[in-house]
């Protein structure tokens, strides 16, 4: 007589995944890993070895997926400016400032989203369900301090710096693609002649929130997992998901907050 393995979801007391996106539980892991990292240190060689994993392994995907969308946002632009004003070229200036200030950090964070949350959350979750965490902790050694606190410093720096070479990539784009394919003046849509601090502001903010947002996101999701090679799996889904959602709900509440008060 075979017995069946009951439904986790069924069982009293089961591991459930808590949400990774609640903003005090992210607030404390984050104080938790500096306070930690103040305490006992942290290594700079981890730091320049996270930063070269996200950052680096990361650049080909940002570059190429921004340079499409910029193409692509072009020739649906033009399709619809083209009949009312005829020359693209009027719209250039306009078109710079709006994917400074908002298009483009935001599709750039999506792309370091999946990119990024997806290598933390399944290498921390890998780390959790092998018990290289508590082997850690039986060492005298500090997770916050030498896991959590390098993989926050390091996005920190490396997804900022995606964000800008995928902002230059998409209007480098949309320029090449307005000058050889709708016969306008490319250089109008380099033209920063409509941008201002603001924008510029609102620019850093966004690329710094994502950048904090994303690597917390994944690594609750890693440190939460449980179970064999399927909770490696399930929180490196959950940690690519709630990583993207971090960034479009961040998208949202700054771009209320730069509305109403700037």
């Amino acid at each position: 007589m075979s017995a069946t393995a009951p439904d986790s979801a069924s069982v009293p007391g089961a591991h459930r995944p808590r949400s990774a996106l609640a903003p005090i539980p992210l607030a404390i892991l984050c104080a938790r890993a500096v306070k930690s990292a103040l305490r006992h240190g942290f290594s700079g060689r981890d730091i320049l070895r996270q930063i070269d994993a996200m950052g680096t392994r990361s650049m080909l995907l940002i570059a190429f997926g921004m340079a499409f969308f910029g193409a692509v946002l072009v020739e649906h632009g033009a399709s619809q400016a083209r009949p009312i004003v005829g020359d693209i070229t009027i719209v250039g200036p306009a078109w710079f400032e709006v994917m400074l200030r908002d298009l483009a950090p935001t599709i750039a964070g999506l792309l370091a989203a999946v990119r990024i949350g997806a290598a933390l959350s399944a290498e921390i979750a890998a780390m959790k369900v092998s018990e290289q965490l508590d082997a850690l902790e039986l060492c005298a050694g500090d997770i916050h301090a030498d896991i959590v606190f390098p993989r926050l410093v390091a996005g920190l720096i490396a997804i900022p710096a995606l964000i800008v070479i995928g902002t230059a990539t998409a209007e480098l784009s949309s320029a090449f693609c307005a000058l050889f394919f709708y016969g306008a003046d490319g250089g109008a849509f380099l033209d920063s002649g409509l941008v201002d601090g603001c924008d510029l502001f609102a620019f850093a903010l966004k690329a710094f929130g994502y950048a904090l947002a994303i690597p917390l996101a994944a690594i609750r999701c890693g440190l939460d997992a449980q179970g064999g090679p399927g909770g490696v799996g399930e929180a490196t889904t959950r940690g690519v998901v709630a990583s993207s959602m971090a960034v479009l709900l961040l998208n949202v509440i700054l771009g209320l907050i730069l509305f109403f008060c700037v």
